[in-house]
């Protein structure tokens, strides 16, 4: 191994994530898991963007373990979702590149059996299960996916109140990746249960204050704040 090779493996050793042969930000040549999320650094990339979401989903891991959320779930509820995608026209790749999951994990999922199934991350689940089933004439929707509009406005409106993502996703035994997906209108369906979640939610702290919560007043401001800026972009970016 050069001396290069070697720094960049004592790199990804030091980020958490696998080292792999050809150097900084090198994946599979298959792969279609998108820059920036906790799987691309998991295949040795080493872009900032790339090595800061998997810190970042490490924390959230630690905090719904501390919480009594463990952070796999069983996949069962995932690859029945996957195979009806499929039957109704998807291929697996198509799938991937909806849910931002690895084309191979997708893959896993439609060729095992449910009772075969290894457990999978609480957000590959909820990436998995929020891609729409639409078949080749737009006519039919999973029973269990509604649109995220509502629940994406419910969710603006709580942080321009103070309310932080870290506080919410806590609440409704989600992640903080998913709720902002949602808030950013980037997801358009959602689970039905998670829908009702979010709204429920919304009536019972717009009852309140994030300072009744043990909120700090900083927390609060920098919610606020951020959810000014998303609203200032989204309006200008249409």
């Amino acid at each position: 191994m050069g001396i290069g090779e070697d720094s960049v493996e004592r790199a990804a050793q030091a980020a958490g994530t696998r080292p792999v042969s050809k150097g900084a930000g090198a994946r599979p040549m298959r792969s279609r898991v998108r820059h920036g999320s906790p799987s691309c650094a998991g295949y040795g990339c080493m872009r900032p963007g790339c090595r800061a979401a998997a810190r970042r989903d490490r924390a959230r891991r630690d905090r719904d373990l501390q919480a009594g959320r463990p952070a796999r779930i069983p996949a069962s509820e995932a690859a029945s979702h996957a195979l009806v995608l499929r039957n109704a026209g998807l291929s697996a790749g198509d799938i991937a590149a909806l849910s931002g999951v690895s084309v191979t994990l997708v893959r896993r999922l439609l060729r095992l059996p449910a009772d075969r199934q290894p457990p999978v991350h609480r957000t590959t689940a909820e990436a998995i299960l929020g891609v729409p089933l639409v078949g080749m004439s737009g006519r039919r929707r999973h029973p269990g996916l509604v649109p995220s509009g509502t629940s994406a406005r419910c969710l603006q409106e709580l942080a321009e109140r103070g309310w932080p993502t870290g506080f919410l996703a806590g609440r409704l035994g989600t992640s903080t990746q998913t709720i902002a997906v949602i808030r950013a209108r980037k997801r358009p369906h959602i689970a039905l249960a998670l829908d009702r979640a979010i709204q429920n939610c919304h009536g019972e702290l717009t009852a309140g204050t994030p300072a009744e919560y043990g909120i700090a007043a900083h927390r609060s401001r920098r919610a606020s704040e951020a959810a000014r800026q998303r609203a200032q972009h989204l309006l200008h970016t249409g």
